[in-house]
């Protein structure tokens, strides 16, 4: 039986051969995350890795509530982007209160998340790290064009965290 996405210890030995696990400074992606959060015009955006029981915040802008920033992070059964592990393109959900998934989110329920456009941060060598992501306190559409540039930033993304790895 093929271990699930989340937990499968090749991409997980992935993410930690990039560093990800690890608390630490990436001033190299926070362009990257405003650059985002300007473009799609949100108050928020996220580059995040997905371990296997949390979502690590590699980057962020915008008001971030002050006990996820203390954490550094947020179960992995509140992250958002863990659908980018499977599906590996990127997605937008225009309303949590109505999505199956996620309307009983205390990040909806509580701090007010409304909507959400994600891309997958794909390795070179193929799995999926986390995501980029940007969130609004609105409910509203993303398009096509806004799919693909997400995308694109997200390629960028992981380029960046890739050129900066240990070669080990």
């Amino acid at each position: 039986m093929k271990a699930p996405p989340l937990r499968d210890r090749e991409r997980l030995r992935e993410v930690a051969r990039l560093g990800l696990d690890r608390e630490e400074n990436r001033d190299y992606l926070g362009d990257v995350v405003k650059s985002v959060a300007n473009r799609l015009g949100t108050p928020f955006a996220l580059a995040d890795a997905l371990l296997d029981d949390a979502q690590v915040f590699l980057a962020g802008c915008g008001p971030v509530p002050e006990w996820i920033t203390e954490a550094n992070g947020i179960p992995i059964e509140w992250a958002f982007c863990t659908s980018l592990l499977a599906e590996r393109s990127a997605r937008t959900v225009g309303d949590f209160t109505t999505d199956p998934e996620h309307h009983a989110n205390p990040l909806v329920t509580v701090e007010g998340v409304r909507s959400y456009i994600g891309a997958p941060l794909i390795s070179s060598t193929g799995f999926v790290l986390g995501g980029l992501c940007a969130l609004d306190l609105r409910r509203r559409s993303f398009n096509d064009l806004d799919l693909e540039y997400l995308t694109e930033m997200a390629g960028e993304t992981v380029r960046r965290i890739e050129e900066r790895a240990d070669p080990g």
